[in-house]
Parts: structure tokens; sequence; C-alpha cells
């Protein structure tokens, strides 16, 4: 067995094994799991048989155009994968096995085209139906993401575990990892499945570093038949309420807890603040948090830690406690006190 031979064998065998290993955490191991837990384990464990099923394009003999040709086709179902992931993240609860039969069903066809007919334009149809299909679940998956993101910056103050921003440039690193793929698939070359088999490990580790301790949130649609007889709100008074009796400091504070509050629904509180003051329920909270309480602290009290602070100013993690805190003042927060100069009016 040659050296490029020994290093694709390797390869096959290290990715093999990341994906594996970590379906195997998740899925049995991991104590607490969501669904979209237990998906993303699901997925690693068919991304660990797809890997598994390469090794043999190392076999004497087996590294030719018609088994890398049936290899092509069989890699070609892994988008459904992909699809999975990104519904899961942006709708959770939309995976159900009638879905997953119609999004297989194309799959099927192509692979059966070419069991008959086993052509160049059977395959060259397949590759440009895969290239629509990945183009298509990247569009849908961005207009999701918009719609989900600006969701739970309506609605959630602390958004650490729910927030999906990171799903952007795992967007452009899949796009480029299937490019390398289609690459491979074309043009069959040892030294470039390598670059495959890494890229496709660097994806997954970008996706489980973000994803680990993600949750996802169903968009609900708001219950305007919630007091119907409720006034619009007057000009001051949400703003009252939620200083007067520090709701800012509740970490776990929703816009749907708000408005029960005031006696009123999710709708006119959003419109509220976009129309009055011009902010999302995200924005304003957490702009409170930092005004109301992290700075004053920070200036009579320069010895509490910054983690300390943002925990007592009702933020959920000091990351957000960062970045809000540079939103509002225009610079990072230091345990050495504030300056006043740079804080925003």
């Amino acid at each position: 067995m040659n050296t490029t031979v020994s290093i694709s064998a390797f390869l096959i065998g290290v990715s093999t094994a990341f994906f594996a290993i970590f379906s195997l955490h998740i899925l049995f191991w991991r104590k607490e799991r969501s669904r979209f837990q237990t998906v993303l384990g699901i997925i690693l464990a068919v991304w660990a048989v797809w890997n598994l099923k390469d090794i043999v394009t190392v076999l004497p003999g087996m590294y030719v155009p018609r088994v890398l040709d049936w290899i092509m086709i069989v890699d070609g179902w892994s988008a459904i994968t992909y699809t999975v992931f990104v519904f899961e993240v942006t709708m959770p609860g939309w995976t159900t096995l009638r879905r997953l039969l119609c999004l297989a069903l194309p799959f099927a066809a192509f692979s059966l085209a070419f069991a008959l007919w086993p052509t160049e334009r059977v395959k060259e149809a397949y590759v440009a139906f895969l290239w629509c299909y990945a183009w298509a679940v990247v569009i849908i998956g961005y207009v999701r993401t918009r719609k989900y993101l600006t969701y739970i910056r309506t609605n959630y103050s602390n958004i650490d575990d729910i927030d999906i921003s990171w799903l952007r440039p795992v967007f452009l690193f899949a796009i480029v990892s299937q490019l390398s793929w289609l690459f491979t698939s074309l043009y069959a070359d040892m030294f470039v499945d390598t670059l495959y088999y890494a890229s496709s490990i660097a994806l997954w580790l970008l996706v489980l570093h973000y994803s680990w301790n993600f949750h996802p949130i169903v968009i609900k649609e708001d219950d305007l038949s919630a007091h119907p007889n409720r006034q619009p709100i007057e000009r001051g008074e949400l703003e009252r309420i939620v200083e007067d009796r520090k709701l800012y400091l509740n970490s776990g504070l929703t816009l749907c807890e708000l408005a029960k509050i005031m006696g009123s629904n999710r709708t006119y509180v959003s419109n509220y603040l976009s129309m009055v003051r011009g902010q999302t329920f995200y924005d304003y909270i957490n702009q409170l948090r930092i005004e109301k309480a992290s700075l004053p602290m920070m200036e009579e009290h320069p010895e509490y830690t910054l983690e300390y602070v943002a925990e007592q100013s009702g933020f959920g993690s000091i990351s957000t406690f960062r970045r809000a805190f540079v939103k509002q003042t225009g610079h990072l927060p230091s345990r050495s006190g504030v300056d006043k100069s740079h804080v925003k009016a």
C-alpha cells in the first residue's frame, strides 16, 4: 500500500471515528438532551456510516471510476442531513418521517436512474440537481434564520442559548465544503479527497461548538384576542412599570411576561417598543441593565468582577453583558471602573 493510499485510509478512519464518537456521546452518554440534540446525534451517526463506506476506495483495484461514481451518488444523499439540521434549528419539530420520505424521493429516483442507465448524462443531471437543491436549502435557511433572529430579539432579553447568529458562517462553510465535495466527485484524486475529509470535520466541529447547548425556540403567533378591550399603551407607561419594578434585573424576562404584567399582549408591547422607542425588546432591556445596574455598580464598586456585575444586572452570561456594554458605551467593560466620557447619552 503506497503512502497516498495509507494517508487516505487514515483520514477515512479519523473522520469516521470523529462522527461516531460525538454521535455516541450525544445519544448515549449525554444525560440531558433536547430533541434538537437528538437529531444532531442521529445526523452525526449517519455521517459516520457515510465516511466508513469510503474505506472501499483504498482496497486493491477499487479506486476506479465505476466505484467512485457510486460513492458520489450515495454521498449526494448527505444533502438531506444539511436540510434536516437547518430546518430543525430554524423550525424546531419540522422533521417527521413523512417529510424525510419526501426529501428522499428525488435522491432515490436519481440513484435508480443511475443503476439502470449509468451514463455521464445521468451523473451530470444529478450534480445539477444537487447544486440547485443546496442553494434552495441555503436561501430558505437564510430567510428562516432572519425571521427567527427577529423573533427572539423581539421576545427575549437573554438569547445566548437560543441565538442562531452562528448559522451564517456555518452556511458559508457548508457551501465551501460542498464545493470541495463536488470537485472531488468530478475529479477523483486522493489529495483532494484529503481536503474534503478535513473540511467536513472542520465544518461539523464549528456546528458542534455553537450548537452544543443550543435550545431552539418555536415561533408562536400572538393571540390578539387576549385583553380585547385593552387601550393602546400610553407613552411612558411601559418605561415606568419596567423601571419602577426593576423588571430588567430578571434574567429570564420575556416580552410575553412583560405583556402579562401590563395586562396586554406581545403584539401591543412589541409595537410600542418599535414605534415609540425604535428598539427591540432585547435591546431595550439590555440597555436598562447597563444604564441602571451595571454602570452604577461598576462606579461604586470597582472591586466587583465583571462576572458578578453581569449576573447582578440581570444578564444571563458574560458574553451578552460585554456585547450590550459595548453597544451602549462604545468600549469594553473594565474592572478598573467606568470611564464616563465614553458613555453614550
